[in-house]
């Protein structure tokens, strides 16, 4: 069994399964008042009912009640007894069968017993607890609704007899001035009529006019948004070209901006960047010296001073100086310094870079082409801050480097390595000399912005 509302399973009372015939029909007859039968049940079948016996009135004996035969009584739709009766070789599935159809036979009267009270009313059975709970709920709200609508009729009918109670009171002797009254009733309505018939006039006249005005209307409204729809086209066309001015406008400032910023700007300074890493002093990154410590590869050194020999290089070429016995070579990890001696009237190529490679004067501690070299940038350098006082109009104490230089020594320190190893003095040499160029580097830049 499934509840015919929310189609869950439920379970049937036990008291459902053994329903008798007049249980069956006082179930069925509450839910509503039987009606009269339009039918006339023949004498001979009333009598032949009243001679059937109830199972009360049989009287069986013991003995057939004791032997191996059994019986079991089933009620019916036409509350028959019926008789069944089994072998002793089979009474234990006989057994079996008979509770199952007994079972059966429940479970379809009750079904016969849901379906008829399902008829007879707007409820679906069998229900389970929680959906009857809500139906019963459903049926009070209805029951007060109609209550309700009880009522308001009731009080309608109450002032329907009220009222027609009053007419009833009303004196007989006013009914000549009922008919007064209506007489002039009459003749108001004629004048009203009358009037309503001028007033349709008017209001046709009103319409016509009205129709007149709105077609002038309209044409004025169509005639306003041409000349409105010309003014928007205006104001749009003003709208972008303004819109496109203030891009005009704002590209051209920024563009100012970034040519300010470009003459601010040194290329020589973006370009070549002097600075230090430790004891190291480094332009583009690449360190100038060596330690025991570290140590620094000669193809980084040589690329520091190929990058030292282009920056003096460029400085002399955009200042327009001449270094008189002197020629910068920049090529990279090998450049080159040309050296015009004025005893020998010879021009010497000195090598800035260091191959690493033997050769016979390191064992005598001689000096090398690359130490002449690192001499001559030492003089490069002294040489341009001169000229730089000179086109300044400015005194070499304003100009002053903050490392003094004579010769081959720097602060004291010698430039040259005469065939050793780099060491602390030689890369110490190296960071003063890259720091005296990041300052004539300034002195320049400002040179080259007043230019």
């Amino acid at each position: 069994m499934k509840c015919q509302n929310c189609n869950l399973p439920i379970e049937m009372d036990s008291s459902l399964m053994d329903l008798s015939l007049a249980q069956r029909n006082l179930l069925v007859n509450t839910v509503s008042e039987p009606s009269a039968p339009n039918y006339r049940i023949p004498q001979d079948r009333l009598q032949r009912l009243a001679q059937i016996k109830k199972p009360s009135e049989l009287s069986l004996q013991k003995s057939l009640v004791n032997n191996s035969d059994s019986y079991v009584f089933l009620q019916g739709d036409s509350s028959s007894l019926q008789q069944t009766r089994t072998d002793d070789e089979s009474g234990d599935d006989l057994d079996e069968d008979i509770t199952s159809k007994t079972l059966s036979s429940r479970i379809g009267t009750l079904t016969n017993i849901f379906n008829i009270l399902s008829s007879k009313s707007n409820i679906d059975y069998p229900v389970c607890q929680e959906c009857c709970e809500h139906l019963i709920q459903k049926l009070k709200s209805d029951y007060d609704e109609a209550l309700k609508e009880r009522d308001t009729y009731v009080d309608f009918l109450s002032r329907l007899s009220k009222q027609k109670d009053l007419e009833e009171k009303k004196p007989k002797g006013k009914q000549d001035l009922c008919e007064d009254e209506k007489s002039i009733a009459e003749k108001e309505q004629d004048q009203l009529l009358q009037e309503l018939i001028s007033l349709e006039k008017t209001d046709s006249e009103l319409d016509k006019k009205i129709e007149e005005l709105e077609g002038k209307l309209k044409a004025q409204k169509e005639k306003e948004d041409q000349a409105l729809r010309v003014r928007n086209l205006e104001d749009l066309s003003k709208l972008e070209f303004a819109k496109e001015l203030q891009s005009l406008q704002n590209q051209y400032e920024f563009t100012l901006t970034n040519l300010d910023n470009l003459r601010k700007t040194n290329i020589f300074n973006e370009t070549f960047r002097i600075s230090h890493d430790g004891p190291f002093g480094t332009i583009n990154g690449l360190r100038l010296g060596s330690l025991d410590e570290v140590r620094v590869s000669w193809q980084e050194i040589n690329a520091a001073l190929g990058q030292l020999v282009l920056l003096l290089a460029s400085i002399c070429t955009r200042l327009q100086f001449k270094l008189d016995g002197y020629i910068l070579k920049p090529m990279g990890s090998y450049s080159k310094i040309e050296h015009f001696d004025p005893e020998t009237q010879q021009w010497y190529n000195y090598d800035a870079f260091n191959n690493d490679s033997f050769k016979l004067g390191r064992l005598f501690h001689k000096e090398t082409s690359f130490d002449k070299a690192l001499e001559c940038l030492l003089s490069i350098v002294k040489l341009m801050t001169l000229r730089m006082c000179d086109c300044a109009d400015r005194g070499a104490d304003e100009l002053e480097l903050p490392y003094e230089m004579h010769g081959h020594k720097i602060n004291g320190i010698s430039i040259k390595l005469f065939g050793n190893k780099p060491n602390i003095e030689w890369t110490t040499a190296c960071k003063f000399l890259l720091t005296n160029c990041k300052w004539l580097l300034a002195f320049s830049s400002s040179m080259m912005t007043g230019t």
